[in-house]
């Protein structure tokens, strides 16, 4: 118990420092990603610390199997440079309970990664789903920039403000708003789109006390309402309009497949390719942690002399592959060019043989025939 203790303390300790700064690098790729999405006017700037901190718990189960993958390397590499391991295997610690004891401790692992991908993924994607809907939704709003055109991201609303008066509490100059209408609402057979155009000397934002939604309300202005190049328009004269923004969606816009429960992905799997690469690629993660520790235990073994990071480049070479692999392998698979029964499991069955002959390369071959 004493050297179980050790040797999960030394790699765990190891794997949530090396993960902890890998997410970190990813989150910061992240933040910048969405803070140009924010100075471009398509998210709201409030909500930018929020759709990043979504993606922590995401990160961190995508990127634990790699973590306790370098975490074995680094942690019995360490050990095996001091000779810490020629110790233990002289008092009768040997492969074999070295393998055991990395797999009892490797199971908690495989375990908080199934519950983070399998469970949390989808509660998290479907949130941030419906987080970036706000954000595209109320943006032209809370992100005012006077003397320039904004549109969302559908290209159905189109946001001009002349300036903002800097006292007058977000009072606007001269707006302007043109908004492709629903032919199905406003009950057209044709199809030429209708368009909504509204101009005004000024303008304020307000909030719904009782729903929270933000609005606009022009004052001083015209309403136009028709199909460009026809006759049949409609003008209104109003001292106050209110305009609604869009309203957000509560999942499935922005990630498709990730939103989906792995519930429900077990039983559409069969019938949706897509479906099914979505499923291998979520149970593919907890196989992986228990594949790269096979791997990394006979990766670690180095002599003293060489130094613990002797077989760190092969096997960061042997990740890459591995990992781009299982990437190739979900495309082929959503796209129809493999069976479901081949899915990614050969991927993970190359890396089990190869963790395999590692492992018999170190024995002598014992497990094949005796010298």
């Amino acid at each position: 118990m004493i050297i179980s203790r050790y040797l999960a303390k030394e790699v765990l300790y190891t794997m949530i420092a090396i993960t902890a700064i890998v997410v970190f690098i990813f989150i910061c790729n992240q933040f910048v990603r969405y803070l140009g999405f924010v100075a471009s006017g398509k998210y709201a700037a409030n909500m930018l610390i929020y759709i990043v901190l979504l993606q922590i718990p995401v990160m961190f189960g995508l990127l634990l199997p790699l973590g306790l993958f370098l975490g074995i390397l680094m942690g019995y590499g360490r050990l095996y440079a001091d000779s810490e391991m020629t110790v233990l295997s002289a008092c009768g610690f040997g492969r074999k309970q070295l393998l055991i004891v990395t797999l009892k401790f490797s199971v908690i692992v495989a375990l908080v990664v199934a519950i983070l991908v399998m469970w949390a993924g989808p509660l998290i994607a479907k949130k941030r789903d419906f987080v970036v809907a706000v954000a595209e939704s109320g943006s032209i709003f809370q992100t005012v920039l006077p003397g320039r055109f904004q549109s969302t991201l559908n290209g159905k609303r189109v946001f001009y403000i002349q300036d903002v008066e800097a006292g007058g509490e977000g009072q606007m100059n001269n707006v302007f708003l043109a908004q492709q209408l629903d032919n199905k609402e406003k009950g057209l057979a044709t199809d030429a789109q209708k368009w909504m155009i509204v101009s005004a000397k000024g303008g304020h934002q307000m909030t719904d006390k009782e729903t929270g939604v933000h609005f606009m309300v022009a004052d001083d202005g015209y309403r136009y309402e028709g199909v460009p190049g026809q006759k049949d328009y409609s003008v209104v004269k109003y001292k106050s309009y209110g305009v609604l923004p869009n309203v957000p969606v509560a999942a499935g816009t922005n990630e498709g497949e990730e939103v989906v429960s792995t519930t429900e992905l077990f039983k559409k799997a069969w019938h949706l390719p897509r479906y099914m690469a979505e499923l291998q690629w979520r149970l593919s993660f907890p196989i992986s942690v228990f594949i790269l520790v096979l791997l990394a235990v006979p990766l670690s073994r180095v002599n003293p002399r060489q130094g613990r990071f002797a077989q760190l480049f092969p096997a960061i070479l042997i990740y890459i592959i591995y990992a781009n692999m299982i990437f190739v392998s979900r495309n082929w698979l959503e796209n129809g060019e493999i069976p479901w029964w081949v899915g990614m499991w050969w991927i993970h069955g190359i890396a089990l043989l190869l963790a395999l002959w590692l492992f018999a390369k170190q024995a002598g071959y014992r497990i094949f025939w005796k010298r």
